[in-house]
């Protein structure tokens, strides 16, 4: 949906599911992405390409663990930016550690990241969002359980699933929607960098693995980013707080597939 005064906001742009979301919202006809992450190189090329195509963009390099200086600085740019229709948190972690290894440390990154960061992100950028504004929040599956070793991680999602739901209570009288996406299993330049490295699988485990899903592919970042379009477009203007479930895997039910047995 074209329009030369949108402005967007995605955290986690610069690979990913974040650039996923960026380049669709750039292709639907937004005309300022505001693109923030902490991989300054990555995050540039990224903008760099964008803003060659039509797009004015900003690189915000910047630790959403740090609140003061997110706070200041997307203070700073959302008040020169001018009414900002859409603010995507799709910055995260999956760092490991469950019950038995997980130290105070991690444990607190994780959640900064993955909990506290977007809450101060919507915090800081809803005042300046008109009515009609979109939030959307990049939730996870394992909001609902995970594997032991993603104790930490699952139990973050599970936080950002209610603070969606409070968040969209607190400004759904000023016309803005919040909604989150649970994410089933995504390949990511990320995700393939951990599934290769530290669980040691080979180099094609994304084919070998999503051949044997039930819709025959993993999610790729471009699935989310799709969805994500439909929530910050009028088709979806009479809804908010829904946490929807963008897998696969149906949350709560046993597989009878013989095939996984």
């Amino acid at each position: 949906m074209a329009n030369a005064t949108r402005t967007a906001i995605i955290t986690g742009a610069a690979q990913g599911v974040g650039e996923a979301i960026a380049r669709r919202l750039a292709a639907d006809g937004f005309s300022r992405l505001l693109l923030i992450d902490r991989q300054e190189s990555l995050l540039r090329q990224v903008a760099a390409d964008l803003d060659g195509n039509g797009v004015a963009t900003q690189a915000i390099s910047l630790d959403l663990t740090d609140v003061n200086t997110l706070r200041d600085v997307v203070s700073d740019v959302v008040k020169a930016a001018g009414d900002v229709h859409v603010l995507v948190n799709a910055a995260g972690t999956t760092a490991r550690g469950g019950l038995d290894d997980i130290d105070p440390e991690t444990f607190d990154s994780i959640f900064a990241i993955n909990v506290r960061a977007p809450l101060f992100m919507m915090q800081t950028v809803a005042p300046h969002m008109p009515r009609g504004g979109t939030v959307v929040n990049i939730c996870s599956m394992l909001a609902y359980g995970g594997p032991p070793f993603l104790l930490a991680y699952s139990s973050s999602k599970a936080a950002l699933a209610a603070l969606t739901k409070g968040a969209a209570n607190s400004v759904k009288w000023d016309g803005i929607r919040v909604f989150g996406i649970n994410l089933g299993w995504t390949w990511t330049p990320a995700e393939q960098i951990v599934q290769t490295q530290l669980h040691g699988l080979p180099e094609n485990w994304r084919e070998e693995i999503g051949a044997k899903q039930p819709f025959g592919r993993l999610l790729m970042p471009e699935d989310p980013a799709a969805l994500t379009s439909f929530l910050v477009s009028p088709e979806a203007s009479m809804m908010t707080g829904a946490i929807i479930d963008l897998d696969q895997h149906v949350a709560g039910t046993v597989d009878d597939n013989p095939g996984n047995s």
